[in-house]
């Protein structure tokens, strides 16, 4: 029986700036499809995306996505369209009055996001990519969140969401990209939110150190020789629950932007092989 694998993330090319996330789901996405392997992506729907150029569909079951905040409810909609030259689904969460902040300065320059609105909309994301699931009636096997922003969602997974059955059998995995800075949620989001223990995860190396915690494994994406992430990694806090991940965590190292299946190839196989190990 095959995996199957969904990918919660900022980036995924080509819809998105270039990136290593984006290239990396990309590229494995299309090589598991390729190989009868389910896997599918959400993402969010920024302004800068083209419904028109990449087809965007609307799926009947995934019109109202409701997401609480404070005491109101938040109802987004999924749209759904192929990365291109592939049938590799993506769910496109819309929600314009949020994802209208984050411009392609933010998903490609890697820049901290100076309106707060951002931190609300990533975190709404999140919330939104779980309830998007029982919807879809899909339970995949795994799924890969990737870098801060989706970081929350180990933890939700495995403290207010760990007794819905829809979850029981899924693993999740933190998935860090080197080219990416790693920030986190400020307390007032977190709460808006309903998150509880906000204050352990307002400081980066306090969110990092609780997604890793609450993963199942722990998945680095090397890039480049400036790893913005060296100097986080090192702190004892850190070094100390990926000691504790011991054969869960897998290291890819990226080297390349060619999307030649001869390259992207192996490191799927040895991706695939990695997950199905949990």
């Amino acid at each position: 029986m095959n995996l199957k694998i969904y990918n919660i993330s900022k980036r995924v090319s080509p819809f998105t700036p270039a990136s290593t996330e984006g290239d990396f789901i990309s590229n494995t996405s299309k090589i598991f499809n390729e190989n009868k392997i389910d896997v599918r992506v959400f993402l969010p729907r920024y302004g800068y995306i083209s419904e028109r150029k990449y087809i965007l569909r609307e799926v009947i079951r995934l019109k109202e996505i409701s997401v609480k905040l404070n005491n109101e409810e938040l109802i987004s909609s999924v749209k759904s369209a192929f990365i291109p030259d592939s049938r590799v689904q993506v769910y496109f969460n819309i929600y314009p009055e949020f994802y209208k902040e984050v411009t392609k300065q933010v998903t490609s320059n890697y820049q901290l996001p100076k309106n707060s609105n951002v931190f609300d909309t990533y975190l709404m994301y999140c919330f939104a990519a779980l309830n998007t699931l029982e919807r879809l009636y899909w339970q995949p096997d795994v799924i890969l969140c990737y870098n801060w922003h989706t970081a929350i969602i180990p933890v939700l997974l495995k403290t207010v969401f760990k007794d819905h059955e829809w979850f029981a059998k899924t693993k999740v995995v933190s998935v860090l990209s080197s080219d990416e800075p790693y920030y986190s949620f400020p307390e007032d989001g977190l709460k808006k939110f309903h998150i509880e223990d906000t204050k352990s995860l307002i400081d980066p190396t306090d969110l990092l150190q609780a997604a890793l915690t609450h993963s199942d494994a722990v998945i680095q994406i090397n890039s480049k020789k400036d790893n913005k992430l060296d100097e986080l990694l090192k702190k004892k806090k850190i070094t100390e629950v990926l000691s504790s991940k011991k054969e869960h965590n897998k290291i890819f190292n990226i080297n390349t932007s060619n999307n030649n299946i001869e390259f992207w190839g192996p490191i799927a196989k040895e991706l695939y092989e990695f997950l199905d190990s949990l």
